[in-house]
């Protein structure tokens, strides 16, 4: 049995990749893509809620397909949880 469950209740993704995610792929990996940096340093952050483990499985695997390298992966609780804001960027926390 498949429950959907409404976006409030859905985690939020952050997924950092090395290089250019073309902006054209946020309506294929139903995420926001934004830049950092520029060149060979660029970093591509996809950020936002999936339906289930099975979709971000598969943005998981489409990022391993076309070479990109993952930098960060992180998860945040639902935006209307306790707690729900984006987490911090781990590369801006000096605790590690």
């Amino acid at each position: 049995m498949h429950i959907d469950l409404p976006e409030q209740d859905l985690p939020v993704y952050i997924i950092q990749v090395r290089g250019h995610v073309e902006p054209h792929w946020e309506a294929e990996l139903h995420l926001r893509i934004t830049y950092h940096g520029a060149g060979e340093g660029e970093i591509s952050s996809l950020t936002g809620q999936l339906p289930d483990q099975a979709a971000l499985l598969g943005v998981l695997n489409w990022l391993a397909m076309w070479g990109y390298e993952i930098l960060s992966f992180t998860v945040a609780p639902p935006p209307g949880a306790a707690g729900g804001a984006l987490p911090e960027d781990p590369s801006t926390n000096p605790q590690g």
